[in-house]
């Protein structure tokens, strides 16, 4: 379309789905964090 090589179009077209599953794992490391720390806040609750 643009007439570009090849080569440009396989240089940009991955990147959107690298950063979509990069987000995606760093959305459940995250959640996977926040359950810990909330669990761990509730059990300090209870000993106090």
């Amino acid at each position: 379309m643009f007439q570009l090589p090849v080569e440009t179009f396989w240089l940009i077209v991955p990147w959107p789905f690298i950063w979509l599953a990069f987000g995606i794992v760093m959305y459940v490391v995250n959640k996977r964090d926040d359950k810990r720390e909330e669990a761990y806040e509730n059990n300090a609750k209870k000993v106090n």
